[in-house]
């Protein structure tokens, strides 16, 4: 039997562990000959423990106190395998509401150090790959996938009279909405039938700029949920809005809002960058964030047209129910921790 000891906090889960730890690691679970264990502190579990797992998994960091290497060391030495999954890229803009605190604890630093030392390094997509390999060279790429089991995954839309455009995200996204914030304040003055929907708010600042770009003419607040949850903010929504700057960052990112608009048959529109625009053309409207007349167009051509809604939706759900299809993604990580203890 392959054991498998998981670093994450069940009790306060976030969306990250959520969908590259529990939803994957569970599955793996699910196989004959595998058993995934998650505890929240790893320091305190005794070296006789640990020698019985293959593997240890942390998603992201692993000591911000700069105590990475020693705990690496430690697994290694006990005999084990360790794995760090990492799902953005590690140097943030000037922009992004976290660059100051990056630089404080140098985030920077201690990832590269993490990434030249741990056994193996996993990751959501080719692009961030290849970033990762001049420091570690054993790196596999698993994409997001959702589980569409999860009863959060499964559609149960609540009808409007109105085309409903929703943007659905966590926090750290200001800049990323300000994109649509001329194409809205342009669609709230015509007279058009489309809502827009800011699903995930909680009451702190980045919320208040979200909602700032977002009400205007008809709106809708939809409070955040649990990570188990929170995909069914989507019943409330018909056209997926994703809106996000062109930067070395965002290159990083995985593509999980296109499969979380695709699992509720949502049309999309997304800004014309990567790793978004390596999607088929024709599966959602890809535009440049400087366009403000195309954006309010697509708003104004999806809000007249359901047929143009549903044959994009439906090119979109084909495409990723071909390429992130969980079962399939879980056998290819079922084969390589295989072969790594080899």
């Amino acid at each position: 039997m392959i054991k498998i000891l998981i670093k994450a906090n069940l009790g306060n889960l976030n969306g990250l562990s959520y969908h590259r730890l529990i939803v994957p690691y569970t599955k793996v679970s699910d196989l004959v000959n595998f058993k995934c264990d998650v505890y929240e502190d790893l320091d305190i579990i005794p070296d006789e423990v640990i020698k019985d797992y293959q593997y240890i998994v942390y998603q992201r960091e692993i000591d911000v106190n700069g105590k990475s290497l020693e705990k690496i060391n430690r697994f290694k030495k006990l005999g084990c395998k360790v794995i760090f999954d990492i799902d953005d890229y590690w140097q943030l803009p000037a922009t992004h509401a976290l660059h100051r605190v990056y630089k404080q604890f140098n985030i920077v630093k201690q990832t590269e150090e993490i990434l030249r030392n741990v056994d193996i390094v996993t990751c959501t997509t080719k692009i961030l790959a290849e970033k990762i390999k001049p420091f570690n060279k054993n790196v596999k790429v698993y994409p997001n996938c959702l589980d569409l089991t999860d009863e959060q995954w499964q559609p149960n839309k609540i009808k409007s009279e109105l085309v409903r455009f929703g943007y659905i995200a966590g926090v750290h996204h200001v800049q990323d909405v300000k994109i649509l914030q001329l194409p809205i304040r342009k669609v709230a003055r015509h007279n058009i039938n489309a809502q827009f929907v800011l699903g995930g708010y909680t009451p702190n600042d980045h919320y208040k700029e979200y909602e700032f770009v977002m009400n205007h003419g008809k709106y809708m607040r939809l409070n955040a949920l649990s990570v188990y949850e929170y995909g069914k903010a989507y019943n409330y929504t018909d056209v997926s809005l994703i809106p996000l700057e062109k930067n070395i960052f965002t290159e990083g990112k995985s593509e999980i809002k296109l499969l979380e608009a695709s699992a509720y048959g949502n049309a999309v529109i997304v800004s014309d960058v990567k790793p978004y625009n390596i999607f088929p053309k024709d599966t959602a409207i890809f535009l440049d964030n400087t366009d403000v007349n195309g954006w309010f167009k697509a708003i104004k051509r999806l809000t007249e047209s359901e047929q143009m809604r549903i044959d994009y939706a439906s090119k979109l759900t084909e495409y990723t129910n071909q390429n992130y299809n969980l079962t399939e993604w879980t056998e290819k990580r079922k084969q390589d921790l295989v072969l790594e203890l080899v």
